[in-house]
């Protein structure tokens, strides 16, 4: 990956931004965002719950299910332990190498793959019966791309769940579990793109991407998945949007 200071115009709001050092284009060798921070967000998010922000099948026992943008297999781990079989896939060669620490001392039988999410060059060929991407589509530039994977290696009737920070609540003291903002109020809803907390949590560390709702959804049905169920989870007002789709038979 190669130093990258492009600017993609999204309607008539304002620009994303893709901070130097990522280029999702290419994979290259140079670090993606979380590679600089691996250590210190493994270790800021400890004591986090394992269970992802999903709406999961009740059964998984057996399924062959995608992690992506897996982080250091968090989520992972929780999916082998409810019987599935796991292939976790990640652009940070820093949290996949955490990732393969824990699978070598607690022996899951996970597969942890480095590859970017909005590509499927890193893809064996054989469909997932499901795929999850838990709290980390606002960390993706390139959401069609993503969506766009998903729809490819699911096998027809295939689910798909994925979490976000609410899109249409901006955080903050009564609408987010850490007190911090999840999108820049001042800029705005309308204004799509790139953006951080200036240094606080992991926002302020590896920034993200605030997108509205009807960008989200739009997307699914872009990439041809079905939406079939939508949770929305916090306290006051909604902290996460979470939702299940599938792939047409």
């Amino acid at each position: 990956m190669r130093p990258n200071s492009s600017r993609k115009t999204i309607g008539n709001w304002g620009s994303l931004v893709t901070l130097p050092g990522y280029d999702r284009g290419m994979m290259g060798g140079a670090a993606a965002r979380y590679d600089a921070i691996a250590d210190w967000y493994v270790e800021f998010t400890r004591d986090w719950g394992t269970e992802p922000q999903a709406l999961l099948p009740e059964d998984l026992l057996g399924q062959r299910v995608l992690d992506l943008a897996c982080g250091y297999g968090t989520a992972s781990r929780y999916l082998a332990g409810r019987g599935a079989r796991v292939t976790g896939v990640d652009l940070s060669a820093g949290l996949l190498s955490r990732a393969r620490q824990f699978e070598s001392d607690q022996g899951l039988g996970i597969g942890y793959v480095h590859g970017d999410a909005t590509s499927t060059d890193w893809w064996d060929g054989e469909a997932y019966d499901g795929v999850l991407c838990n709290m980390a589509l606002m960390d993706i530039d390139d959401l069609d791309g993503a969506l766009s994977t998903v729809a490819a290696v699911l096998a027809p009737g295939g689910w798909f769940s994925f979490s976000v920070f609410h899109p249409c609540y901006p955080g903050g003291p009564e609408g987010s579990w850490s007190g911090l903002l999840s999108w820049a109020p001042d800029r705005g809803y309308a204004r799509e793109g790139w953006w951080s907390t200036a240094g606080a949590g992991v926002r302020g560390h590896a920034g993200a991407n605030h997108r509205m709702l009807s960008t989200y959804l739009n997307a699914v049905v872009g990439a041809g998945l079905v939406l079939e169920q939508l949770a929305e989870r916090g306290t006051s007002v909604p902290v996460t949007l979470i939702a299940r789709c599938r792939r047409q038979r």
